[in-house]
């Protein structure tokens, strides 16, 4: 019974911080709603090396009155390497292209290079190519750098390229199992990411910052759901103040072999 206690109280102040901070700067704030999707593959070749490929569209259901439709498909291969059992190394590549109604397309080609601590760290062997968290909550920190490139064709031709940081906080809370890695398991997880040029970016709204909150659904090793909800503001510059947010669903399923 006392974990299940334990449990709720972390619900309930996840659930109060994600309140507050939606409530800051929203209401000076331009908003549009979007649906995403996430289809992603895995091949787990040991307990350190991951291959993955992620699908992942993206729409928009309401358009805010001056503003352009638009939708978006990437597609981001990624390689995982696990040296320490605290430890990731990440290297991943996006590739996408949107599709907007004021007859511009754009094409990005954005790689990354990235390092994820894991607080707690991990026990070796729960699966013969899966390590278990130590801890029941998992608490981990996904610091990246990413090139932007964007090349736009239609009525505008052109490209243009960014660097940028982002530190994503993550927390994963297992609701009816002892730990997120049992079959079964259903799960809590809650994020904050900030994005933060290294340049000055001619992209609009490349700062930013981002909530993501959702319930997620292991059934076994192979195959697990999540569904969440992403909040984000962005801004032109660091000295001005945010000026858009979206609001957006993201549906994803996993896939591993």
């Amino acid at each position: 019974m006392r974990p299940l206690l334990a449990t709720d109280r972390v619900v309930r102040v996840a659930a109060l911080t994600a309140m507050l901070l939606l409530s800051t700067h929203v209401a000076h704030a331009q908003a549009t709603t979007q649906l995403w999707g996430n289809l992603t593959f895995d091949w787990v070749k040991s307990e350190r090396l991951v291959y993955e490929l992620d699908l992942e569209p993206k729409g928009l259901l309401s358009v805010p009155d001056g503003e352009p439709d638009w939708r978006n498909l990437d597609v981001t291969p990624n390689v995982e390497y696990s040296p320490k059992g605290w430890l990731d190394f990440v290297v991943d590549t996006t590739i996408g292209r949107t599709k907007q109604t004021d007859d511009v397309d754009t094409t990005e080609v954005t790689p990354r290079l990235g390092v994820r601590f894991h607080l707690f760290s991990r026990a070796q062997r729960f699966h013969p190519r899966e390590r278990a968290p130590r801890r029941r909550i998992v608490v981990r920190d996904l610091v990246r750098v990413e090139s932007r490139n964007f090349f736009y064709s239609g009525a505008e031709t052109g490209s243009d390229s960014t660097v940028r940081f982002r530190n994503r906080l993550e927390f994963l809370v297992p609701l009816n199992k002892e730990r997120i890695t049992d079959d079964g398991a259903r799960y809590l997880l809650a994020d904050w990411e900030s994005f933060i040029p290294l340049d000055d970016a001619e992209e609009r709204f490349a700062n930013r910052q981002r909530i993501r909150t959702g319930l997620g659904y292991r059934r076994n090793f192979n195959w697990r759901y999540e569904v969440l909800y992403i909040w984000t503001r962005s801004r032109n510059t660091i000295e001005k103040g945010f000026s858009t947010t979206e609001n957006i669903i993201d549906i994803r399923v996993k896939r591993l072999f």
